[in-house]
């Protein structure tokens, strides 16, 4: 996969003036992450579920999904661990989610979502494919490999420049700042 990209100054200071309401949300979650109880706190899965659009899911859906990040949230678990544990519990691989949850509690995680992976040049195996979980793995894998390569290219180094000089002192990781200026460049 390449680490180069094609995003130009003027397509990240875009993304940039359209973050703020994002930010605020998203920094409101990672406040509250360790000071609820995320299976029960209403407030906290209202924010996580508005930010992420996590909507018309059943309410077996969101119990097993809050449990699980709850009862996770102090051992990081793994993108696979919380993919596999949705889909045993429910029956549905949930790629997307399952990403929000992981890079929730773990931040210098990316989050996979169809933005995400179309900027990246990358296609979610088909509904219909056998082999579908462990593709979606090796591809979230793929997406971290990236992200781990492009931290280090200079033009990274200048989007988080440009990031932290517009936001200064959100206490984001170099990660999280790509991953939502890159949520927001959508060509």
């Amino acid at each position: 996969m390449a680490v180069t990209t094609q995003w130009d100054e003027r397509s990240v200071r875009l993304a940039l003036d359209k973050l703020e309401p994002g930010l605020k949300k998203y920094v409101n979650i990672r406040n509250m992450i360790y000071n609820v109880d995320l299976s029960t706190n209403l407030a906290f899965k209202q924010a996580f579920n508005g930010f992420y659009r996590m909507r018309q899911r059943n309410q077996i859906y969101y119990d097993t999904f809050y449990t699980f990040m709850e009862a996770n949230k102090y051992k990081t678990p793994t993108f696979a661990e919380t993919l596999m544990h949705m889909y045993d519990k429910l029956n549905r691989v949930e790629a997307s989610f399952s990403s929000k949850l992981v890079a929730t509690i773990n931040p210098d995680l990316p989050v996979w979502d169809r933005v995400v992976l179309n900027n990246l040049g990358l296609k979610e195996p088909a509904q219909y494919d056998k082999h579908r979980i462990s593709k979606i793995i090796s591809l979230y894998n793929e997406i971290v490999a990236w992200y781990g390569m492009y931290l280090e290219t200079e033009e990274a180094k200048e989007i988080i420049r440009m990031f932290d000089t517009e936001y200064p002192e959100t206490g984001l990781t170099d990660t999280k700042k790509i991953d939502l200026v890159l949520w927001q460049i959508r060509e």
